[in-house]
Formats: structure tokens, sequence, C-alpha cells
């Protein structure tokens, strides 16, 4: 099954009968480098991405999401108001400038649309002695790498346990834009007033996983970008500065000025796996902030007010905060979180063999398959009372960038267990070495009812 969006009115007129073809993958339309159909870029407004079209569960159709309230969407002449199933014929047209674009939507199911080669691969009837001999070809491959494994010296213990089992619920999570609001009083409430918008050129990917409980876990710092900033001078507002660490300062430093939280930003997450979508605002997510740094940038003159996690040499309990969570609806996964009588018997036990599941970015920064990288993990290091975990854990495993958010599993006992998120959020994942936040923070942020709030200020 594939569809053709077929240009039926364009600003540029020769444009019109021109089509674009796809298949199963997303597809967005839109403004921004990322659309995969572009349109004329607004005088008004920044571009933005205005619809998504993405095909069912069930493979049998398309829907289409509307993505931006700024300009206006219709389907056969009708506003969409946030998503429609889409039937062979409809005229999607989006309004940019008072000017009307118009694609005829056609779909196909008389073969499938490949992406990468460009092509329609028309259907076959399959041959069946192929399809038993390439069967019976990866069955004896099976079979050998079975014998194999069982014959040779690894010890492991992780690599002899079926970890792709847990595969199910390891999902993609992206930041695709960035948002300045200010609360106003509107007719005597107080409603959230959007100041800027920015789409972001270049996304902040990492991993995200579900629990048995529900929870989609992940690392702070890929839900909220504008916590840690490596390249920013912190001295003014430059070239180096992140879109997102710009408009995040800007909200710190007028509510400090002011003395009151009246300017914040949010993040448009999106967490993804195959054909599944699910989009988040950072502000749904449950965070411990009682360990932010609210520090005091720029000049004496010029203050900028910048919130983070990056650990100071007095700080090291920072990173801890490098953890995000958010209750899903109706799903639910096999990943369950260690608490802290778990963590105390993974910390007496001799065997601390740990594997990292996640989605590493290639060399060109793009998002790979789900893959496991085995490691150990070092001690775990209790406060005084042994009541709470110090710090984060120092761990060893061979993780790229994009593993950041995915679980970290150990065997404990005989069971299988989340013992942390993999974190970058003190910059020193080099060699071979990273941190995890360990996962009894999630346990008992989750039954302090998820909102700990205590800001420290700080001048460097």
């Amino acid at each position: 099954m594939y569809y053709k969006l077929t240009y039926h009115n364009s600003v540029d007129k020769k444009q019109v009968g021109d089509f674009f073809l796809c298949g199963a993958q997303k597809l967005d339309i839109g403004q921004t480098n990322c659309c995969e159909l572009r349109l004329p870029e607004s005088s008004d407004f920044e571009p933005v991405v205005f619809a998504t079209i993405l095909c069912k569960q069930e493979g049998k159709g398309y829907f289409i999401i509307r993505r931006t309230d700024f300009h206006e969407l219709q389907i056969n002449g009708k506003r969409l108001n946030i998503c429609q199933s889409l039937k062979d014929g409809d005229l999607i047209s989006f309004v940019v400038d008072g000017k009307i674009i118009s694609l005829l939507f056609s779909m196909y199911n008389d073969g499938e649309y490949s992406a990468s080669m460009g092509v329609v691969y028309k259907k076959y009837k399959p041959n069946r002695k192929i399809q038993y001999g390439i069967a019976g070809i990866a069955f004896l491959a099976l079979l050998i790498s079975a014998l194999s494994m069982c014959f040779r010296k690894d010890y492991h213990i992780l690599r002899h346990e079926n970890i792709d089992a847990y595969a199910a619920s390891i999902y993609h999570i992206h930041v695709d834009s960035v948002y300045l609001l200010q609360d106003s009083i509107i007719n005597g409430k107080v409603e959230e007033q959007m100041l800027e918008a920015i789409a972001l050129d270049r996304q902040v990917a990492g991993t995200c996983f579900l629990t048995c409980d529900s929870l989609f876990v992940t690392a702070r710092h890929c839900v909220e970008p504008w916590i840690n900033d490596e390249d920013w001078n912190g001295i003014s507002y430059d070239d180096k500065m992140s879109p997102a660490v710009r408009l995040a300062t800007m909200a710190e430093t007028r509510n400090m000025m002011l003395g009151e939280e009246k300017y914040k930003v949010k993040a448009h997450c999106i967490i993804s796996k195959g054909l599944e979508l699910y989009e988040y605002y950072s502000t749904d997510f449950h965070f411990n902030k009682s360990r932010d740094q609210v520090v005091c940038l720029g000049t004496d003159q010029h203050p900028i007010y910048w919130r983070t996690i990056v650990p100071l040499a007095s700080r090291r309990d920072m990173e801890l905060g490098d953890f995000a969570y958010v209750e899903s609806k109706g799903l639910k996964g096999n990943l369950q979180l260690a608490d802290m009588k778990d963590m105390k018997a993974f910390r007496k036990q001799a065997d601390k063999d740990i594997v990292a599941i996640g989605f590493p970015l290639n060399d060109n920064q793009e998002e790979g398959i789900c893959a496991k990288a085995f490691g150990n993990s070092q001690n775990v290091e209790l406060v005084k009372n042994d009541s709470e975990i110090a710090g984060c854990i120092q761990m060893s495993a061979p993780i790229n960038p994009g593993n950041s958010g995915g679980p970290v599993l150990a065997k404990i006992q005989d069971r299988i267990l989340v013992i942390g998120i993999v974190s970058k959020a003190d910059g020193q994942a080099t060699q071979g070495t990273f941190w995890a936040v360990p996962s009894t923070e999630i346990v008992s942020l989750k039954q302090r009812g998820g909102n700990i709030i205590d800001t420290l200020i700080f001048r460097r």
C-alpha cells in the first residue's frame, strides 16, 4: 500500500500536476528543513510543520495530524481541527499568506513504495519452494548460532539472557520545537500566551523506554534540551548558543528580574517506534528539580540567568536530576525499575555485568537501529545512613550519542531489572565510560507524587 500527493493547485502554476509518493513512512509537510514535502515559507511567521501523514497501525489506511495553529489546514474545503482519516480522492489544502496550495490524495494497493529506491514494487505471487528454502536456511543458521553460544567461553551473564525481549519497550524520543510562553490574565483568567516558537534544525534525539507500570522514562536533557550546553561561552547571546538555551535563559532572566515565575519554556517531544507515535510537551513530564542550579552568567551590567544540572565541583549530586518520566495511557511495557532493596542486593553481589539498550546515532548523526552495549558497573555508593544512593553510577560500555535516556539492565538474583538511565549530563562519556542515574530516583519521585521543587541560586 502507498499513496500519491499531486499538486492540484499551487502558487507556482508550473508545479500543478507534479506528485510525491510515500508508503509506510511518516511524512511531514511544512516549511522546515526536516519536512519531506516542503511548502513556500510565510512572510509573517517562522517556518513550521503544517501536518504529518501517518500509516494506521493495522496498515489499512492513513490519517493526517494538524501540527500548527498559525496556518489553516482544510480537507475537502472543511477546516481540520486535530486529525482525520484520509480517503482516496481527498483534497488537502494549506493557506499560506492568503494563497491556497492543494494536494490531491490518491491511495493505491497494487504494490509497496520503497523510499530508499524511490520506486514502487508491484505485488507478485510468492514462490512457496523459495520461501521454504529460506526458512530452512534461517533455521539452520539459528541452530548453528545457538550451538556456538553454548560452547564459546563468554562469561558475561547477560549475553546468555533473552535481552531482545525488551526491545519492544524501547522507543525513539526527539524534540523538534521549543516555545517561550508568558502567563497573562485574559478575561480574569490566567492563560499561557506564546511569545516565540522555534523549530529546531538539529533535533535533539535520544532513547526512551516503557516500564511495566506504564511510565515513559528518559533522560531529562532529552526532554529539556536547554539544561546543558557545552558550546555556549556563558557571556552573551552568541552564534554558538543553541535556540533552546536562548529561550530558556530569556525566560529565567525575566523571572529573576520580576521576582515571580511568569515566563517559561516548553518543548514538543515525539516518542516513536515503527508506526507508533506519541506526542507530549516537556511540561507533561515529571522531574526532580531540587538539585537544579539557577546560575548567574553574562556580565554585571547584563546578567543572564540559566537553569542547569551540569555538575559543579561542589555539587556532584546535580547529575541525579537528569531523568524524566510521564505516565502513558493504555500502554504497558515489560521493563521493571529496581527499587532501593534491589539496588542494595546488586551492590552486594559479585556480578556487576550490565547492558545498555538504545538508539545510538550513526556517523551522520542519524538515528540507527536499537542496539545493545554490554559492559559492567562500578560499585554503588550509598549515603551514610544507607537510605539513598549518593550519586550517579559510573559504568563502562561502548555507548554512543543517542543512547541517552535508555535503560541500563542488570540481573539481580533471578530477575532482570532496570538499575539506571543513561546520562551524559557531566559530559564525561568518553572511552566507554558513562554515568547512569539510578532507577531509585524515579521510584522515589513517583512515591512522592511526582513533584519536588527547590531551587538554589549560584553565582559564577
